[in-house]
């Protein structure tokens, strides 16, 4: 599947330039303790996007101990990826 990366982010709501070699983090902040989280917009591997979801606002990994502390959603990885460029098609030489 092809996906255009910058309408994709767009409908993210990302609102600040993601380009290779940066690392954005989008704060959620929740009421309530534990439940806040971020998502991290990570391009410091040019050949690919990574997209995660994390317990807590910093876009660290949380040790066990905190960690614990989320629901099941956040204590597992929770991301995708996507491949940077664009593939050739049958036609094209």
């Amino acid at each position: 599947m092809q996906v255009n990366i910058e309408e994709f982010l767009q409908e993210c709501g990302l609102n600040e330039p993601l380009y290779p070699g940066k690392r954005v983090i989008k704060k959620l902040p929740q009421s309530g303790e534990h439940k806040s989280h971020c998502i991290v917009y990570d391009w410091r591997d040019p050949d690919k996007i990574r997209i995660e979801v994390k317990a807590g606002l910093s876009g660290r990994d949380l040790a066990p101990k905190d960690l614990k502390k989320y629901p099941v959603s956040f204590q597992s990885p929770t991301y995708i990826e996507l491949e940077v460029g664009a593939e050739k098609s049958k036609g094209d030489k």
